[in-house]
């Protein structure tokens, strides 16, 4: 089993900061058709630089739409993820380390324990190894290029990219 298996529901579905994810009311989702004509959602959020769109991956749609099933009822003011008594969630930590424990993967190939924030250098490495800009990770991930270059850089050169640069 891998992380992005098992990674939870709110951070697999924003690629965003985490609280930001844990802030996100009913209102802040908006559904729309990308160039290709796929389904998708996208996320209004309020973060440390500002207003924002945060672009969903558009495999995640079936995941929302099965989070929005089990919220009919919802106001747009409501929490979108809440656990199972609707309340807000406040911390996933215990969760994700009980599923990387059962999943028997708490540790990275370095011997690294695997916290919920390495979910975001995840989510930036395989962004980047997609062959997605830097500019466009840093602006979905609420950060500067600046920051993607000095912890990501040595990852921003996929193959498919070299491929291209070698002729």
């Amino acid at each position: 089993m891998s992380l992005s298996q098992i990674i939870p529901a709110p951070k697999r579905l924003t690629d965003g900061g985490l609280g930001e994810a844990n802030n996100l009311k009913i209102r802040n989702l908006e559904l729309f058709e990308n160039d290709l004509g796929r389904r998708n959602y996208r996320f209004k959020v309020k973060g440390k630089t500002g207003e924002r769109d945060v672009i969903l991956r558009a495999s995640t749609a079936k995941s929302v739409d099965c989070l929005l099933t089990r919220r009919i009822g919802a106001k747009p003011d409501d929490w979108l993820f809440v656990m199972g008594n609707d309340n807000r969630v406040i911390t996933l930590i215990d969760q994700f380390d009980k599923v990387l424990d059962l999943a028997g993967i708490t540790h990275n190939n370095h011997g690294d324990k695997y916290t919920l924030y390495s979910l975001r250098h995840f989510y930036a490495v395989l962004s980047l190894r997609r062959g997605i800009g830097v500019f466009d990770v840093a602006r979905n991930m609420g950060t500067s290029v600046q920051v993607i270059q000095s912890y990501y850089g040595k990852h921003a050169t996929p193959i498919k990219l070299a491929t291209q640069l070698g002729g």
